[in-house]
């Protein structure tokens, strides 16, 4: 409701709307949810929670219907090529949930830079709609007014000072933008955001966004495609582990060695924090660390091993990490049982990360793929319903690589840390393959495998347009990975600080020993 004495904002010649049906969008964690909420003047108990696929939610808002559609967010600093796949197909499939929008919602986080990189990502993800979408979209800069002082005042002056960039983006919005204090909603930010939606309805005269209705069928019927794979890959899987159930009786293991393997930053420290029920402070592991604990009363020994820059091959990663990832095998007495390959769910998987993966991996041999599972990590913002439908999304990459291993993998979700199920049922997983194998993981000569499978060769074009700034000399490769990287907001929520994480990695060049 308008304040008392307040006069309304919207001029004579634009007609009000019935209802409202808007599509908000942005990257990860930039307060959607805060947003959604004052718009409907609600209380979400899913304030604090990432949006992970499209939903639709509505309420009566001054006398008229509102219709709101939440889309998944994007890694603030991706370009559109690192996101998933299927984040694509979401985006594009929440105009099924809201076929004609009056508006798109672009949610900004005043709180954060908003930079250079910020704005490429912003223009790439949203145009997977059509560059069009511009005509139609409303920037909504979110921020905490502590104070409580002058809204309007505050407005004009955090919209003066949000920096060029951001205003480049607004401009490219034809200037259209509010402010949105998502501690303090009242209803005259949200009546002055009706009224520039029927503004901006009346300047299309009367017309909604319209998408071309050749990439909404083609994404619709990609993404048909794919849940009818993942289904079949699910069952495929389930009726696997079954057959092993019933035909492997034997004794079970008095306890399971363990390492894990993985690229910088993919949380293979959080994967140990999950299995073992330890809060150990999450750092860039540099030597191969042992950890100890039960699981149902048997003991698992698992290690941590050093990570490789995504995209680079073996030939660029020190020879002190590889030594120490070879180490990582003779650390059991008698071999390990398992190698866990942790991947980050929700992000793009490339040959260019294929080639990557299976150079390292195989620092321990060419038959370490009879041991190894692979294991997705933050399950809780995968944009897909089930974790097959981002191995069959991503495509021929992930999929080669998912068969490699046997088709094993897991999910895990570190929200539900206190979950002892994903924890018994990735053991178990563990303990079915180490049943079928006849023998464990044993050391390969240094140098062995290296000499023969001409690592760092036949690296295609598409590969090294993949691997991005990496083709630059380390000096400078290490600087850009800093700054993307320092966006990713798993990193920020696995370490104490963002000094922290940049102390750990100013020490790691891509190849520290030349």
């Amino acid at each position: 409701m308008m304040e008392a004495g307040e006069k309304s904002d919207r001029p004579d010649n634009c007609p009000g709307l019935p209802e409202i049906k808007a599509i908000v969008i942005g990257s990860k964690a930039e307060y959607k949810r805060s947003a959604a909420n004052t718009i409907l003047g609600e209380e979400d108990c899913k304030a604090g929670e990432e949006i992970v696929k499209s939903e639709r939610i509505q309420n009566t808002v001054q006398n008229r219907s509102v219709t709101l559609v939440m889309t998944p967010g994007w890694w603030k600093s991706f370009t559109l090529a690192e996101s998933a796949k299927y984040l694509k197909m979401e985006i594009v499939h929440s105009l099924k949930l809201c076929p004609s929008p009056h508006a798109f919602l672009l949610v900004i986080n005043l709180h954060k830079p908003f930079t250079n990189m910020h704005l490429n990502s912003v223009l790439e993800h949203m145009e997977i709609l059509g560059e069009q979408i511009w005509n139609h979209t409303i920037v909504l800069l979110m921020y905490d007014n502590k104070e409580q002082r002058n809204a309007d005042t505050d407005s004009k002056q955090l919209i003066e000072r949000a920096g060029i960039v951001l205003g480049i983006l607004i401009q490219k919005c034809e200037n259209r933008v509010h402010v949105f204090n998502y501690t303090d909603s009242r209803g005259v930010n949200v009546q002055k955001l009706f009224h520039e939606i029927e503004r901006l309805v009346a300047g299309h005269e009367g017309q909604c966004f319209k998408i071309d209705s050749k990439l909404f069928e083609d994404m619709e019927e990609k993404r048909r495609i794919v849940k009818k794979q993942a289904e079949e890959r699910e069952i495929q899987v389930k009726t696997k582990m079954q057959t092993l159930k019933e035909c492997l009786t034997d004794k079970l293991f008095p306890e399971l060695r363990i390492v894990l393997m993985g690229g910088n930053i993919v949380g293979k420290t959080s994967v140990v924090n999950t299995i073992l029920k330890k809060k150990e402070t999450k750092n860039l592991t540099k030597k191969c660390v042992m950890s100890e604990g039960e699981v149902d009363k048997r003991k698992v020994i698992l290690i941590d091993t050093p990570g490789w820059w995504p995209y680079a091959s073996v030939k660029e990663t020190s020879e002190s990490v590889k030594q120490e990832i070879m180490s990582s095998v003779s650390m059991c007495s008698q071999g390990p049982h398992a190698v866990l390959l942790v991947l980050q769910s929700g992000v793009a998987f490339t040959a260019a990360h294929r080639r990557s993966v299976k150079e390292h991996m195989e620092l321990l041999g060419r038959n370490v793929w009879k041991y190894c599972i692979v294991v997705f990590t933050r399950g809780d913002w995968m944009v897909t319903h089930t974790i097959e439908e981002h191995i069959e999304s991503e495509g021929e990459a992930l999929q080669w690589l998912i068969n490699k291993c046997g088709n094993r993998y897991y999910v895990l979700n570190y929200m539900k840390q206190n979950d002892k199920e994903q924890v018994r049922e990735l053991m178990e997983k563990v303990e079915m393959m180490a049943r079928g194998n006849t023998d464990l993981l044993t050391p390969v000569e240094a140098g062995m495998e290296e000499s023969d499978s001409g690592w760092g060769s036949n690296w295609s074009e598409q590969d090294k347009l993949e691997r991005g700034s990496f083709n630059l000399n380390p000096p400078e490769m290490h600087e850009e990975y800093i700054k993307k990287w320092l966006e990713n907001a798993e990193i920020v929520s696995d370490y104490r600080t963002l000094s922290d994480f940049s102390k750990d990695i100013s020490d790691v060049p891509l190849n520290q020993d030349h």
